[in-house]
């Protein structure tokens, strides 16, 4: 495990001390092989890509495999990575391409749990009313709804229609995370929309 890396040896650097170092520097002492140096990188994104991760697949079947997944494949790019996005978004396209080949390999998933998602988030935006049994309800059927026909789209639609309508991302910023352009990213954005909404409308769904 990642997180298990022991320190390097005769280090005098501190939890405390690593954990003020800018992404710059973190990132340039990893480079170098600082053990403790990946330990920190580790920490200070793991949470960020498991709840990634979990949003864009909708579950956390495998989630720690393939946290460290993204992990292994962030350290032996690191000599690649040249500043020209932030490191969050740098790690954000690397979940992506992980979680694409999962989708991929999966025949099937396991039931939808509670994540943030279409309408999930446009139910809590358009009421301040208290949660009711009634309402929870409602919410976990249409998040099932949901799922159950990004399920049915191909996995590159699936991706980008989750990322412009759930993530609120622009075809530049979308196109950098699945490594195309804008142009290819807008025309399967509109097949997605096209494939899904008639999906959910066959599903009982207006």
């Amino acid at each position: 495990m990642i997180s298990r890396v022991g320190r390097k040896t005769g280090s005098l650097d501190t939890p405390q001390a690593l954990s003020q170092l800018d992404e710059v520097e973190l990132v340039a002492r990893c480079r170098s092989g600082d053990r403790a140096a990946h330990d920190e990188f580790y920490q200070r994104f793991r949470r960020n890509v498991a709840a990634n991760l979990y949003r864009v697949l909708g579950d956390g079947h495998e989630l720690d495999d393939l946290v460290q997944d993204v992990f292994v494949i962030a350290f032996r790019g690191l000599d690649s990575f040249r500043g020209d996005a932030r490191l969050s978004t740098w790690l954000y396209r690397i979940c992506v391409n992980v979680a694409l080949g999962r989708i991929r390999t999966r025949v099937r998933r396991p039931p939808p749990v509670a994540v943030a998602e279409i309408a999930d988030v446009a139910d809590l935006r358009a009421t301040d009313r208290p949660e009711t049994p009634e309402r929870a309800l409602e919410r976990e059927q249409a998040k099932a709804r949901v799922y159950r026909a990004l399920d049915q789209l191909a996995p590159k639609k699936r991706i980008v229609l989750y990322l412009h309508e759930i993530e609120g991302l622009d075809l530049k910023d979308i196109a950098y995370l699945v490594d195309s352009n804008a142009v290819t990213v807008r025309t399967r954005l509109f097949y997605a929309k096209r494939e899904f909404y008639k999906i959910l409308a066959e599903d009982g769904e207006s």
